[in-house]
């Protein structure tokens, strides 16, 4: 060969095999140093969580075990054909013949000849099973297989039953047994097993035959490369039994369909009539001789009459039958109709004896309290008004934002509102940033030994009153190892096993300065010795060669478990069907405390593809199995599965020693059901609360969230609670409807036992006093001439939540005032008002302002008609007037400013920033409203306030330098 190409000429033998070593030698350096990463990473992955890691790996590898047999093995040992090598083969040849088809012998392509030698044939289906393997991975059907194994039951044996329903339900029978009795019980199987499984004989039929035939039709014989005539018989005999083939497939498929209806049966008899006249047609071209002799358009059409004919009818029937269904669609539409409502209200376990959706009346009254009862009503509901939630998420997030400080290596990640003793918080958890101050050459050293935990992991503040609390009264463990988003997505951590000077942040020592908890415990993470650190980072070897490495990896608590357990739905969307606006956002986890550990609280929920379910039409099959502890401090996850469901039930028994129960007596009050999981299924409750297929045909009874609603977590006593709870809530109004009343809301309740409880209170169509919509609530709040005058004193505030509540008898929305216009626009955000809103929609409307939720409410009572007005109390004098304001002025809400009177003021420039009025008690809410919104706007800054009079008018100013030119920004209350 080297003498063929001249290399003889140039290099001598010896040299030849020398250089082919050595080119060999680097190839197989360069493949190794191209996947060391994944070998090591792979190694230590089974170091550090054993069986944990390799279980998820297992099941997928024995789904792939089962599917890649079905798909690639070939069993006729007679012939034994391979596409692959009879291509391989022939493109070698021709290769070898530069290009020159005409010298590459007959025998190489004509395809019919091709056989693979028996040990050969043998060994490559062998090698396509276990590449097949790799390539076909599937998690849930090795999981189910390993699970009958431990006696889990999906009820294979009664699969068959699939193929009787398109005949079993038909027009005018109104009985959802066909759905209760066979599709319901077949759950698993359809999930979890029949769809791989039918996927991969599709796929055989693709490959195997389909491919094959083809390239055996459609590839000359020796002897018609010899000479001889094409012969057309026997390949369009083949051609007709591939059509019969596809045809016999998409009627299995048939039944497997996500909707079967009145035509589906037709379907079935069309397909399987066309493909036994396909068949029949196969058999006389090949068997009998009758075939085609030559192509020719009047021999063809004359032999596929019969077929034209069958799907003439079959359509026909359809037709007829779509017409029939149009003009009497309860009788030929409602029991497919009925099917469909049962399996989906299945799917998103809206009929659970506990989780369900339990329909509670719902009446909207106005109940008038006298006025010399308002202070003990208001004061036997002060359990429920004090719970109010009158701090949203942006207003939290303002006010926690300047906590964070100078600290250029910690921000914001999430904010999740949480409880503790009955009280709302909102949690600010931290994630770790490089400072941009970080030199590029600093930057591995930084990244990996000195950033490796968010000291200070929480901060909190009071949902209610908007205080930020000490977190060390909740969480006293508070040291991020584990978190979510920045440095712990983004790399690992590590340090020399025995440091005697940590580089930690704070010289902390993650190997002994352990919480109390964890003495003698497990820390996270996994110790690399050397030789495999060099190999894990090149620079251990440089700068730590004989020391023992403590790696901390998969930081990110969510990639940490789509790792151990791929099974769940950590990203909301990313795998299955279309849900909200939040699609491809992460599920939400909160943190939660047993007094000395802190975890993040991860819900499991599973999603299962139902394409193969009769009458899901594709909606998945949802629950939520249970929740995970994982440990801030050192990552290790506790499992509780609480589901009742044939998925929890698989899961319980192959992960049978890592799971439990039972829910931890601190954690009780702790839980809260996922925001997701409870937005999808009341979207699956807002079509399928309808249970009678004419209403539902019908179309008019269809619910819809009210547009930019978003769950509210809340603390709530609705009707038959005996005392307020944590639940979450969503408003619900008419789908279509042109006015924008709610017909109800519902609620998810998230204490244990009752997690995952669904109210819905139903408001009756007759029902003489409608429940103002969220939208309807805004536009009464606007209306009001009370907070028309707010607003422009607090110069355009802007308005949070709006949120419904039921308190005693009444319905009213409890919506907080901010003095800031939108969050982050100001230094400090502060509540300046609250207004409850009564939720009737009338002619009248009712609107309180206060203070706080007992005097907004108490003031709503006071709108409510047939209530008597309260009596004026005796009016301050204007010496008293005046000391309020200047006690104002030396609160704590004002940072106890300092109140001077110049004698002149000469600024270059001034602005009147507003007026008002004090001259009566019932005035002073404004003007105080006005006041502190104009120290939060222009005296964040300043420590003392300059005070003026004219005649009876009081004036407060402040001066500013800006640019050098002397500003006068000041306000003015008229006294008298």
């Amino acid at each position: 060969m080297s003498e063929r190409y001249g290399l003889s000429r140039w290099i001598s033998k010896r040299a030849q095999q020398r250089l082919i070593r050595i080119i060999t030698g680097l190839a197989i350096v360069l493949v190794a140093w191209t996947v060391q990463d994944e070998v090591v990473w792979f190694a230590l992955n089974i170091m550090e969580f054993g069986e944990l890691y390799i279980r998820p790996i297992y099941f997928s590898l024995l789904g792939g075990l089962i599917l890649a047999p079905i798909v690639l093995f070939r069993v006729d040992f007679k012939h034994r054909r391979s596409v692959t090598w009879w291509a391989v083969r022939l493109a070698l040849r021709a290769i070898r013949e530069r290009g020159a088809m005409e010298a590459v012998p007959a025998h190489y392509i004509d395809f019919k000849v091709f056989q693979m030698p028996k040990f050969k044939f043998a060994a490559w289906q062998a090698t396509k099973v276990v590449i097949g393997m790799l390539m076909l991975r599937n998690l849930f059907l090795g999981m189910a297989v390993a699970g009958m194994t431990q006696g889990w039951n999906p009820n294979l044996g009664r699969i068959w039953e699939i193929f009787t329903l398109p005949f079993v339900v038909s027009p005018g029978s109104l009985d959802s047994a066909a759905a209760q009795m066979t599709v319901i019980p077949l759950l698993p199987a359809l999930t979890l097993v029949v769809r791989p499984v039918l996927w991969a004989v599709g796929a055989r039929l693709i490959i195997l035959v389909g491919v094959t035939e083809i390239i055996r039709v459609a590839t000359p014989s020796v002897r018609e490369l010899g000479g001889e005539r094409l012969q057309f018989r026997w390949r369009v005999s083949t051609i007709e039994a591939l059509i019969a083939i596809a045809l016999f497939w998409s009627m299995v498929n048939v039944f497997f369909s996500a909707y079967i209806d009145y035509n589906t049966k037709y379907a079935v008899g069309g397909l399987g009539a066309t493909g036994v006249a396909f068949t029949l047609l196969a058999y006389m071209d090949r068997a009998k001789g009758r075939g085609l002799r030559v192509i020719a358009p009047r021999p063809i059409l004359t032999r596929f009459l019969a077929i034209i004919i069958i799907l003439l009818v079959v359509s026909s029937i359809m037709a007829v039958n779509h017409s029939i269904a149009d003009a009497r669609k309860v009788e030929w539409r409602g029991p497919y109709t009925l099917q469909q409502i049962t399996v989906n209200r299945e799917l998103a376990e809206l009929a659970h004896p506990q989780r369900g959706v339990r329909e509670i009346p719902y009446n909207v009254s106005i109940v008038t309290v006298a006025s010399d009862q308002m202070d003990a009503y208001v004061s036997e509901h002060r359990n429920l008004l004090s719970k109010i939630r009158l701090w949203d998420r942006d207003a939290a997030f303002a006010k926690l934002k300047p906590e964070i400080g100078p600290i250029p290596y910690l921000d914001y990640e999430d904010s999740d509102i949480i409880r503790f003793h009955g009280n709302l918080y909102w949690s600010a958890s931290m994630k770790l940033v490089l400072p941009p101050t970080v030199l590029p050459e600093d930057r591995w050293y930084n990244e990996h030994l000195v950033y490796t935990h968010a000291p200070i992991g929480f901060l909190l503040l009071d949902g209610h009153e908007g205080v930020i609390v000490d977190t060390s009264q909740f969480f006293k463990q508070r040291k991020i190892y584990y978190g979510e988003g920045g440095l712990f997505k983004e790399v690992w951590a590590a340090y020399p096993l025995e440091r005697s000077k940590s580089d930690e942040l704070g010289g902390h020592f993650y190997d002994r300065d352990k919480p109390s908890a964890y003495v003698g415990g497990k820390l996270g993470g996994l110790s690399v010795p050397p030789p495999l650190s060099w190999f894990f980072d090149f620079i251990f070897f440089l700068s730590y060669r004989d020391k023992t490495i403590h790696v901390l990896r998969y930081r990110d608590v969510y990639d940490r478990m789509s790792l151990l357990f791929p099974y769940f739905v950590y990203e909301w969307g990313a795998r299955r069907v279309v849900l909200y606006e939040w699609m491809g956002k992460r599920v939400d986890m909160l943190p939660v405390t047993d007094g000395e550990r802190t975890y993040y609280l991860m819900p499991l929920i599973v999603s299962l593809d139902t394409g193969k379910v009769p009458w899901s039409v594709r909606n998945p099959f949802m629950r939520l199995v249970g929740y995970a502890l994982i440990d801030i401090y050192t990552g290790s996850i506790r499992l509780i599965v609480l589901g009742d469901d044939f998925f929890s039930d698989l899961f319980r028994r192959t992960y049978s020693e890592h799971v439990t129960a039972e829910v931890p007596e601190w954690l009780e009050k702790q839980l809260r059901y996922p925001k997701e999981l409870f937005e999808w299924r009341v979207d699956m409750y807002n079509t399928y609360h309808v249970t009678d297929p004419r209403t539902f045909i019908e179309a008019k009874e269809f619910l819809a969230v009210p547009e930019g609603l978003d769950t509210y977590y809340i603390i709530a006593q609705p009707p038959n609670f005996e005392e307020p709870e944590f639940v979450g809530l969503l408003s619900l109004e008419r789908r279509g409807a042109i006015t924008k009343n709610l017909v109800g809301y519902i609620l998810v309740r998230n204490d244990w036992p009752y997690l995952g409880e669904m109210h819905y209170y139903r408001v009756a169509e007759d029902a003489p006093i409608k429940l103002l919509g969220p939208s309807g609530a805004i536009e009464t709040l606007e209306k009001d001439p009370d907070f028309r005058v707010l607003r422009t004193l607090l110069r355009d505030p802007r308005v949070g939540d709006n949120i419904l509540y039921r308190v005693g008898d009444h319905d009213v929305y409890f919506i907080p005032i901010y003095t800031a216009p939108a969050a982050g626009e100001a230094v400090i955000t502060a509540l300046g008002k609250v207004a409850c809103v009564g939720a009737y929609f009338t002619a009248e409307y009712y609107v309180g302002l206060g203070d706080s939720s007992e005097e907004a409410f108490k003031a709503f009572l006071a709108k409510l008609p047939g209530a008597e007005q309260p009596v004026v109390v005796e009016e301050k004098t204007l010496e008293e007037r005046i000391g309020d304001i200047l006690d104002l002025f030396k609160s704590n809400e004002v940072k106890n400013m300092t109140v001077v009177k110049p004698e002149a003021i000469s600024p270059d420039v001034t602005f009147h920033e507003g007026e008002t009025s004090y001259l009566s008690s019932d005035q002073w809410s404004l003007t105080r409203g006005m006041i502190l919104s104009f120290i939060q706007q222009w005296g964040w800054d300043a420590n003392k306030v300059l005070m003026w009079v004219e005649d009876s008018t009081v004036n407060f100013g402040i001066l500013i330098s800006e640019g050098g030119v002397v500003e006068l920004h000041y306000i003015s209350v008229h006294l008298a």
